[in-house]
């Protein structure tokens, strides 16, 4: 059963900002002031300027492949389907582990508030998912509305941010200034390590390729709204970073609620309360965007016979991917019991890099005439990628090449639906015989092939040459007779 289109240039840009602004900003704030103190504005500066340099090979790709999948559909499209695969597969695990970041977050930013123990936590961490689940079993464009919503109200906190940030610099300069200052109080040696875990804060806009099917023109829809919500959220990442820094300094450092703390230094309890709402509805749109396209990217896997039968199944009325939906429900709910937020980015961030890079790979391949700027943009975005790898943990990178290979070592039991298809194709009648008066062209018979027509051209150019001669004997026993 086929997806419907429904998705305007409006709902998909909302996709791409609603996907990327979540957990991320609040909470990625503290890793870099921890690691970097004020400097930490760069490496938000340079990860947007990364995000929309990938933004940009995404779109390149999405131009050309406008199927349902994202990077795998685009991958797949460029090489073929192993490499289709293992694309898939990494965007699938950084999914997930993004997914599970979101209630973590969430429960965190609620525990700013009231205490919370393990058993609330996992009730809490379940109602939430379930709340995801619901949404999204109704259908793509009842998701896509309630996404809508919250992605509106999930930019109000920090335009709250924003404009205490320029109140608290209005009413005392000084101060606002000595927070930024020294600038650098640990050196740059962690900005590579940072630039991975504030990237994350940037990754998201992928989602919006996933559901490629059920957007309306997805060759101009899909690259429009990746370059404008990339652009947006870039532009309020960094503004809601400085005015965080001129609010409350150095204390934000590791803080598990930071812009919650910010509110609180500047507006007391109301303020807490206010930015603690407002986080955990822009953790829940964030999440509500990530589901809409990890469960598709699960469906478009087992359509094609890589993931198991049943995630690809459809709810008869609502063409919802139910199974898929399900399953990565239960899959983040059991996770978030075993790992903690920063682990779930690092490894979330190592496998994105990879995939991006792939897709980058791909775009040099599909778009074939490809202008100055754009092979400029393609070779920029290969460096943004190399150098993401190289600055992941190692640990990360061991665990990250593990899930790798474990993908590789499933790939082959998962494509034997491919396989058969194959050799069903393979051993059909008229294939056979295809086959067979093709042989003459292949090994030695080639060769002897080849000698045999070289044979006649020799044979028939002596024929040619006995013709001539004829010719020009019968021509000069005229002449002579004349």
């Amino acid at each position: 059963m086929p997806f419907k289109e429904k998705l305007g240039l409006f709902d998909t840009t909302n996709l791409v900002i609603g996907a990327i602004v979540g957990a991320d900003v609040y909470i990625a704030t503290a890793f870099g002031l921890s690691q970097l103190g004020p400097a930490s504005i760069l490496a938000w500066i340079v990860a947007g300027i990364f995000a929309i340099i990938t933004a940009l090979a995404f779109s390149q790709c999405a131009r050309h492949v406008q199927k349902s999948g994202g990077p795998y559909a685009f991958v797949k499209q460029a090489f073929g389907n192993f490499p289709g695969f293992v694309s898939g597969w990494l965007v699938w695990l950084a999914e997930l582990a993004s997914m599970c970041v979101f209630p973590l977050a969430f429960v965190a930013y609620l525990n700013f508030l009231v205490p919370i123990d393990f058993f609330s936590k996992t009730i809490l961490i379940a109602l939430f998912l379930a709340f995801l689940f619901l949404t999204n079993y109704f259908g793509i464009k009842k998701a896509a509305q309630v996404n809508d919503v919250l992605t509106i109200i999930k930019l109000l906190p920090l335009l709250l941010i924003i404009l205490l940030g320029f109140w608290v610099f209005a009413s005392n300069p000084s101060q606002s200034l000595q927070n930024f200052s020294p600038f650098s109080p640990f050196g740059f040696e962690s900005f590579g390590e940072i630039i991975v875990l504030v990237f994350w804060a940037f990754v998201g806009f992928e989602l919006a390729t996933i559901p490629a099917g059920e957007i309306k023109n997805p060759r101009k829809t899909i690259p429009k709204a990746i370059i404008i919500g990339v652009s947006i959220v870039a532009f309020f990442y960094i503004i809601t970073n400085i005015s965080l820094i001129a609010i409350a300094g150095m204390q934000l450092a590791g803080h598990d609620a930071p812009l919650a703390l910010a509110a609180s230094l500047s507006l007391g309890a109301i303020g807490a309360l206010i930015m603690v709402v407002g986080a955990m509805l822009s953790v829940s749109g964030s999440d509500e965007s990530n589901i809409i396209g990890t469960s598709r990217l699960g469906f478009a896997l087992s359509a094609d016979g890589y993931f198991p039968k049943f995630l690809s199944r459809l709810h008869p009325k609502y063409s919802s991917p139910v199974a898929s939906l399900a399953f990565h429900s239960i899959a983040a709910f059991a996770l978030t019991l075993f790992f903690q937020i920063k682990e779930f980015v690092i490894f979330a961030t190592f496998n994105f890099a990879l995939v991006f890079l792939l897709v980058t790979l791909s775009a040099f391949r599909l778009n074939k005439r490809k202008t100055r700027l754009e092979k400029a943009i393609l070779a920029a975005s290969l460096l943004v990628c190399a150098y993401i790898i190289i600055n992941v943990q190692l640990l990360s990178v061991i665990v990250g090449i593990a899930a790798l290979l474990f993908g590789i070592v499933v790939y082959p039991f998962f494509s034997k639906q491919e396989l058969k298809a194959e050799k069903a194709f393979l051993l059909k009648e008229e294939h056979i015989a295809y086959r067979m008066i093709r042989h003459e062209e292949s090994f030695l018979a080639n060769v002897f092939k080849h000698l045999k027509i070289q044979s006649r051209k020799l044979q028939g150019l002596k024929h040619a040459h006995s013709l001539r001669e004829r010719a020009h004997s019968h021509k000069h026993e005229k002449a002579s007779k004349l």
